[in-house]
């Protein structure tokens, strides 16, 4: 199976849960990941704002923006930029998908949270699926 065959599968098979379904999954996937010690450690999380097929981010980032720095990428032509995310600050980007909005130069707080993200940093990449190794196959 090639991976356009793969990818076909894995989005017919995602289109037959329900909301509910999803919302349950994504409950499940993000509660692991609050009792774990990367999540308990990281003060700054670098995370992407999910598609409507996605498992949603976006309770996530509401229940922890308040005590997390969270950080999601932005599509600029053909550059990606990591922005603070503040959810008065969001709109719709070049691939309809809700993006920081804002300079990502010259302000000096953001400046100083991008160069400390090296600092406590988790960076979250949710799998769609994976091979026999657990290596995460990109779809």
């Amino acid at each position: 199976m090639n991976k356009d065959e793969i990818r076909s599968r894995v989005k017919a098979s995602k289109s037959l849960l329900s909301a509910s379904e999803k919302s349950i999954a994504a409950a499940a996937v993000f509660g692991r990941l609050e009792q774990s010690a990367a999540f308990t450690l990281a003060e700054n999380i670098l995370l992407y704002h999910s598609l409507p097929d996605e498992l949603s981010t976006r309770e996530f980032l509401e229940r922890w923006s308040g005590r997390k720095h969270f950080f999601l990428p932005r599509v600029n032509g053909l550059n990606l930029e990591i922005l603070p995310y503040e959810q008065s600050r969001m709109a719709l980007g070049a691939f309809h998908i809700e993006e920081p909005t804002g300079d990502d130069t010259g302000d000096d707080d953001v400046d100083r949270h991008i160069m400390g993200l090296g600092r406590n940093l988790l960076v979250e990449q949710l799998e769609i699926i994976s091979d026999s190794d657990f290596c995460r196959v990109g779809l």
